[in-house]
C-alpha cells in the first residue's frame, strides 16, 4: 500500500471544519470575490422581506457595519434565525461585491455579505462586548453625496430646533445639526422618537447637545439635506 504525504497546510485545512473568523473591514479590494468566512455580528437592523430577497444590517465587535442578503429559497430560513437585535456566529458567509450602482442598498459600503444555502447560524456565547455604538460616522459633506433613501451614521451638535409640528396627524420636528468641519445638516424626527426623548429634545438646543444618530435615511427628494430618523438615537451632555 503507498503511503501518501500531506503537507502541513493541507493537514490544517482538513481539521479545520469552517472558514476562518474576520472582522468586516479585513476584506479589503475586489479581488478573489467572493470569499467565504466566518463573523461574529450583531442584527442592527431587519428589513421586511420583500419579493424574493430579505436585506439586514450587521454589525462587527469592532462597530463596523456592513449590509447581509439572503435570496431565493434562502430567505424564510434567515427570516426565521435572524432577529433584530440578537448576535450570532454565522459561519460560511460569502463576501461579494456590492452592487450598489445597478440595484438599491441599504449602506454605502463596497462589499456585501452573501447569506447562502451553506451558511449556519449560532448563539453568539463568547464573552465580548459589542460597542454601542457604529464605528464610522460619516461627516456632512459625504452625507450629501449619498444616493436618495440610503442610511447614514452621524454626529453634530444641536444649533437650531424648529418648532414642534403635526403633519398628516403625527408629530414632527426638524434640527440643524453642525459637525466638526461646521457643516450644517437637517434632522427630520418623528412620532415615536420625539416622545421617548421629549425632554432630550427641549434641552437640545439650550444646552449644544452632541447627538449620535443612526440609521438616518438620506432625503433628497423635497429637501437635499433633510433626514428622517428611523432607529436609534443618543444624547451626550
Amino acid at each position: 500500500m503507498t503511503s501518501v504525504t500531506l503537507n502541513q497546510n493541507r493537514i490544517v485545512a482538513d481539521l479545520r471544519p469552517f472558514p476562518p473568523f474576520v472582522l468586516f473591514d479585513d476584506i479589503q479590494g475586489f479581488n478573489n470575490l467572493p470569499q467565504v468566512k466566518s463573523v461574529f455580528a450583531r442584527v442592527v437592523v431587519k428589513f421586511p422581506r420583500h419579493r424574493n430577497s430579505q436585506h439586514f444590517i450587521l454589525q462587527d465587535i469592532t462597530g463596523a457595519k456592513i449590509e447581509a442578503i439572503s435570496n431565493g429559497n434562502n430567505v424564510e430560513r434567515f427570516d426565521v434565525l435572524l432577529k433584530q437585535g440578537y448576535t450570532y456566529t454565522l459561519y460560511k458567509v460569502a463576501f461579494c461585491l456590492n452592487w450598489a450602482e445597478v440595484q438599491f442598498r441599504n449602506i454605502a459600503h463596497g462589499l456585501e455579505l452573501g447569506l447562502i444555502t451553506h451558511t449556519i447560524v449560532e448563539p453568539f456565547t463568547k464573552p465580548i462586548q459589542f460597542p454601542p455604538f457604529p464605528k464610522y460616522l460619516m461627516p456632512f459633506h459625504d452625507v450629501y453625496q449619498q444616493p436618495h433613501k440610503t442610511f447614514v451614521d452621524i454626529i453634530g451638535i444641536v444649533v437650531h430646533l424648529e418648532p414642534l409640528k403635526y403633519i398628516g396627524g403625527r408629530p414632527y420636528r426638524e434640527a440643524v445639526l453642525m459637525d466638526s468641519r461646521w457643516n450644517l445638516i437637517v434632522m427630520g424626527v418623528w412620532t415615536d422618537l420625539l416622545q421617548r426623548n421629549a425632554l432630550r429634545w427641549a434641552l437640545a438646543k439650550v444646552d449644544k447637545n452632541i447627538i449620535i444618530a443612526t440609521m438616518m435615511r438620506r432625503n433628497n427628494k423635497y429637501i437635499p439635506s433633510i433626514f428622517q430618523h428611523i432607529f436609534n438615537f443618543h444624547v451626550y451632555y
